[in-house]
């Protein structure tokens, strides 16, 4: 009778969670084919003639690029949800009724920001912010929606929250760090700010530098929980260099802004901090990524999807270091900033950083449902060649374009004429792929899930079931205990 009772506990609370798991992943989803609408038309208008075309149709260029980066950050926020739903299937206690009500409450209100913001911007409405470019009303829904999830959160993690792994501390403060953020971003509407031109960017460039931080920050998180789980185990995510990484990203936060204040009056201490802050961040986050790479392949011989991205993280965040390193010293931030070479960068770390993270795990989670998808490893190297040669185009003509317009002279011939068939090709090849990893797992979320699918225990709990069957069993053969990667020892 109590085996009974406690699996139909566990039943209800994998019942809600779950499909809290499916419906954030579907909206990550549904927000990732919405950037890939607005990246195509914005493209499009690196040709003249189609650009006037567009513009005719009330697509002009300031309407549709709003839409790639909203939905974009929307993209990245929902797809850690998505994560962070599938930990508290396992670890949290039973969902209360307050939890349900919450859930709907919060899908509700997303979804119909979601809505009115793509239908807004279409319509010519905007505020002209960067990332929060939507009118302010829909920040009022979208604020509501974050304060009941960090409810639902602390509610769960609240009792030893210290005590548990890394990626609860990283997904705890990165909420807290979105809300406080959030609304430090909508400081413009207030009149002594709004009237101040320099304080008002300066304030929105912090408040911008901070955001990124806490999506960067539930990235992290999403990346030790997965390899915990993929690897079976969660030593690597109470390690030291966990640890590095969680203090270092929080405190680049802060001061990351830097790198885009350039042309405000400021002291130059502020534009070092930055570098060094940010250099340390990437260093560190190189040498976790390249230990949980090594790791996966080392002891996964199934789950060929999530590997695969997490391998194309690692050699993605080796190549924006260089990029980085070029774009955070400050003598050369001066000569490259407003050119190419900075949306290179923007693209290269939201791509082949926080994205592939992030497709690794929801390859993770469809895999658990549904059976392996061998298409997406063949679908994902065409992804990540075509998105490699878009930001490397990008960063080669924004040099060109930064060290010409500092000796004073107009922007190469040869730029100027291969920058439109280069640009357009390379990102509507990039667009494909990523639409076809989309469609590979929309179909795999929306479907049914398989048979083997159901059996829904953890590979940590199976493994402490064996352990502890080979406990009672005198004549059971110990096993060799699995090597710790190098970076917890």
């Amino acid at each position: 009778m109590v085996r009974n009772t406690v699996v139909g506990i566990r039943a209800m609370t994998r019942t809600t969670r779950q499909h809290a798991t499916e419906i954030f992943l579907r909206g990550g989803l549904i927000a990732l084919a919405v950037v890939l609408l607005g990246g195509l038309l914005s493209v499009l208008h690196y040709f003249p003639g189609l650009s006037g075309t567009l513009a005719g149709s009330g697509l002009d260029f300031a309407a549709v690029r709003p839409i790639h980066t909203i939905f974009a950050s929307a993209w990245i926020f929902l797809a850690a949800i998505t994560v962070i739903y599938r930990y508290l299937q396992d670890e949290a206690p039973p969902a209360t009724t307050g939890e349900q009500w919450r859930l709907r409450a919060q899908v509700v209100l997303w979804g119909l920001a979601g809505v009115g913001i793509l239908a807004t911007l279409l319509g010519g409405i905007t505020s002209g912010r960067e990332y929060i470019g939507f009118h302010p009303l829909f920040s009022v829904v979208i604020m509501t929606g974050w304060l009941l999830f960090a409810w639902t959160f602390f509610s769960l993690t609240g009792r030893g929250f210290f005590q548990k792994p890394v990626y609860v501390t990283m997904w705890g403060v990165g909420i807290l760090l979105f809300i406080y953020t959030f609304a430090e971003q909508h400081a413009w509407l207030l009149p002594g700010v709004s009237d101040d031109p320099i304080v008002d960017m300066r304030i929105q460039w912090k408040a911008t530098g901070t955001l990124v931080g806490s999506f960067n920050l539930l990235v992290y998180g999403c990346l030790y929980y997965i390899a915990s789980k993929m690897i079976g185990d969660d030593r690597y995510a109470h390690s030291k260099l966990a640890y590095a990484l969680f203090g270092i990203g929080l405190l680049n936060s802060f001061v990351n802004f830097g790198h885009h204040t350039y042309h405000l009056p400021q002291s130059a201490w502020i534009n070092w901090i930055s570098f060094l802050v940010s250099m340390s961040e990437i260093v560190i986050l190189a040498r976790v990524i390249w230990d949980i790479a090594k790791a996966v392949k080392r002891r996964t011989t199934q789950q060929a999807a999530a590997s695969f991205f997490l391998a194309a993280a690692r050699w993605w965040i080796f190549a924006m270091l260089f990029t980085a390193i070029l774009l955070s010293i400050p003598p050369i931030n001066s000569i490259l900033h407003g050119t190419y070479a900075v949306a290179g960068h923007a693209m290269g770390t939201e791509i082949g950083i926080d994205t592939m993270i992030l497709l690794a795990a929801a390859a993770w989670i469809l895999a658990e449902r549904t059976r392996e998808t061998p298409a997406l490893r063949r679908v994902g190297i065409g992804f990540n060649i075509s998105a490699a040669t878009l930001v490397l185009w990008l960063t080669i003509a924004g040099c060109a374009v930064g060290f010409t317009r500092y000796q004073r002279m107009p922007v190469p011939d040869w730029v100027a004429t291969a920058n439109p068939t280069i640009f357009a090709s390379t990102g509507i090849a990039t667009a494909v792929f990523l639409a076809a990893i989309t469609a590979l797992m929309a179909r795999a979320i929306w479907s049914r899930p398989t048979r083997a699918a159901t059996k829904e225990i953890p590979v940590i709990e199976v493994q402490r079931i064996v352990l502890a069957q080979g406990r009672s069993t005198p004549t059971t053969k110990k096993k060799t205990p699995p090597q710790e990667p190098a970076a917890t020892r």
